[in-house]
């Protein structure tokens, strides 16, 4: 068994050691003299608890000197195995001691004048088994449990006992130390305190909730202090219903013995779909002292404990900005130092992580627009790290000379990028409010296949300077009950951080029109719509979304856009240009007709595959590209697309 001995339980540890080495000769004299005097009744005296970790157990636990004096024997049985299982050997008529095991009935011959003294101790209801103290062993003979049913110490209070410090063997895995708190800023700061006057009664809870999951650990670690440990409820959710109880069992033990504090992990989405409510609920039950619930959003909990909920979210904007300058050492407000507040969203010691990073890579005299330039991109690089493989990031390079659309869309597009780049303006200095719980910003966009979407979400994403990060929802989507929330949950809380524009293609997969609730397979189908539509509209950040089939798609979702773009496909004068742009600059295309080229009813998509197969012919060829080979080209893009090829 791992872990150290802490230095101030050692001279206790000792104690109890010397206490069981006593404990154990005197119970095989007991069981010898019994051997020879069947006819006298001998107890075994329980050496003088002062001093020993049992001491604490026995006060902490409320245990009757009965169900001290058993857990005295268990332990003794474990530390002095030879002399205890002599004895027991020896109580119980059996041959040898290798056979032989502690019962329930002979914790009572021995401790008890009255061998049905106590007969509640091993009851559901005491301390020994509600708090998981000790564990029964298979019974040899169900008509006999208390003479011939094995009785063991659990692997969790033994740990205890001998004074280990790690996380006790039968909660490893649903429990671990929470690191300590982190940084707040003002406003964090303000609903900590808030909290912790309400924490500072009997029998209280406080909920956090929100996106923030690296914030919400933040405050809990400052409201709960030492000996917090986080417990992982997905993880306890995910285990059988009598490995949770003995875990809940487990934490009634801890909570009260070690005094262990817990911050419960209620926002990763649970096995199965589960709501978390009812295990927080369990937990709220059998947990001693103060607890703090952190979630993705409100629970309604049924608990007789007052719970205070609050939303924490990261710092706010100007919270930001004022760590970043104040990090880098740079002054004023610059239009960069407030687009680093407003575009990412981080806690005050991951901008001082980053902006020492950044400042590192510079020199001592650098200007403070390098220095806001190299926080930027250690920002996005940060954020890169976070998505990973969860997403397929896109090289951005188109420019909005790259776009041809009509007039109308191309002004909707500006107008995505203008909210993005001046939400802080808006919402924190005119005081305009927000719509949602986050500062989202979303958009779909419609239209055929190679009109423009994708494009203009790369365009969107240089003009902004972010990352474009790809994601297919109708693969996102998983026919297994939770995965698709798990999914999304990781792919959401990266990119929370900000310094990316999501891309959700195909769209109209989850958002389709749903019909009425027929089966559990509709009702979980809704269940991943609305966790879907939840994480959006708490977003951070730009969600784009496209989809070739708008008509499809559920009216409820659709109110939800703040921007809906149709992409139709390019008219004669967009479809000239689209045709010019195609083509290198570098290569002389002054044998191409590209009014007649225009008639060629087209999209931009396309028409990038014609150029480009043409291109390819030509340098195939050795010959210099011209009408002929475009309109072949074009001709085996007709077949593609199953169209007649006509004539134009």
């Amino acid at each position: 068994m791992g872990g150290a001995v802490s230095a101030a339980d050692l001279g206790r540890v000792q104690a109890l050691h010397a206490l069981c080495d006593a404990l154990s000769a005197q119970v095989l004299d007991v069981a010898l003299n019994e051997q020879a005097q069947p006819d006298v009744r001998y107890v075994v005296v329980l050496p003088d608890l002062s001093g020993t970790r049992l001491e604490d157990v026995q006060a902490r636990l409320e245990l009757t000197e009965f169900e001290v004096g058993v857990l005295a024997l268990a332990l003794s049985t474990e530390l002095f195995p030879e002399r205890m299982l002599a004895a027991c050997a020896t109580a119980l008529q059996m041959d040898s001691p290798h056979a032989a095991f502690l019962t329930p009935s002979l914790t009572r011959r021995w401790l008890l004048e009255d061998d049905w003294a106590q007969a509640a101790a091993f009851t559901a209801g005491r301390p020994l088994l509600a708090c998981g103290l000790i564990e029964f062993g298979v019974s040899v003979n169900a008509s006999v449990l208390e003479a011939l049913t094995p009785l063991r110490l659990s692997a969790g209070l033994l740990a205890d006992l001998r004074g280990l410090l790690d996380v006790p063997p039968d909660l490893r895995g649903v429990l671990r130390a929470l690191p300590p708190g982190g940084l707040l800023s003002d406003s964090q700061e303000a609903q900590r305190e808030t909290l912790a006057r309400h924490l500072r009664k009997e029998d209280r809870a406080a909920l956090l909730f929100g996106m923030n999951v690296a914030g919400m650990q933040a405050v809990a670690a400052h409201l709960l202090g030492s000996g917090a440990h986080r417990l992982d409820l997905a993880v306890l959710a995910s285990r059988s219903p009598e490995e949770q109880e003995a875990a809940l069992r487990a934490l009634r033990r801890d909570t009260r013995l070690r005094g262990t504090r817990l911050a419960v992990d209620a926002a990763t989405p649970l096995p199965d779909a589960q709501p978390p409510e009812g295990l927080v609920d369990r937990v709220l039950d059998i947990a001693a002292g103060p607890v703090v619930i952190l979630s993705a959003d409100p629970l309604p909990l049924d608990s007789p404990r007052a719970v205070l909920s609050a939303e924490l979210g990261a710092p706010t904007p100007a919270e930001q900005r004022e760590r970043w300058a104040h990090a880098l050492g740079v002054s004023g407000d610059p239009a960069l130092l407030r687009q680093l507040g407003d575009q990412f969203h981080l806690n005050l010691d991951r901008i001082d992580a980053l902006a020492r990073d950044a400042r590192a890579s510079l020199s001592g005299n650098a200007s403070h627009a390098a220095r806001l330039e190299r926080a930027w991109e250690a920002a996005r690089g940060a954020n890169r790290r976070l998505m990973g493989s969860l997403a397929q990031r896109i090289d951005v390079r188109a420019t909005w000379e790259d776009l041809i659309l009509p007039h109308t869309e191309r002004l909707a597009l500006e107008q995505i990028a203008a909210h993005v780049r001046h939400r802080s303006q808006v919402y924190e200095d005119l005081g305009m409010a927000r719509p949602g719980r986050g500062r989202s910003i979303t958009a779909l966009f419609s239209g055929p296949s190679g009109t423009g979407k994708t494009l203009s979400a790369e365009v969107l994403a240089r003009d902004l300077n972010l990352d474009l990060y790809r994601m297919d929802l109708s693969s996102t989507v998983s026919k297994y009950i939770g995965e698709t929330e798990k999914n999304l949950k990781r792919i959401f809380d990266a990119a929370d951080q900000g310094g990316c524009v999501l891309l959700f293609d195909e769209a109209d997969s989850v958002f389709g029109k749903r019909g009425e609730v027929r089966d559990s397979n509709d009702r979980y189908a809704n269940t991943q719509v609305n966790y879907l539509l939840q994480r959006l509209e708490s977003f951070n950040g730009l969600a784009l979304l496209t989809t070739n089939l708008e008509s499809s798609m559920d009216v409820a979702f659709m109110r939800r856009l703040q921007f809906v773009i149709n992409f139709r496909a390019p008219q004669a004068p967009e479809r000239e240009r689209l045709w010019r742009g195609a083509f290198p600059r570098s290569l002389d295309t002054s044998e191409v007709d590209f009014a007649r080229l225009t008639q060629a009813d087209v999209s931009g998509g396309n028409i990038r595959s014609v150029v480009m197969n043409a291109v390819f012919m030509s340098v195939a060829r050795g010959v210099p590209v011209s009408q002929a080979l475009v309109e072949e080209a074009l001709h085996l893009e007709y077949r593609k697309l199953g169209r007649l090829v006509l004539s134009y």
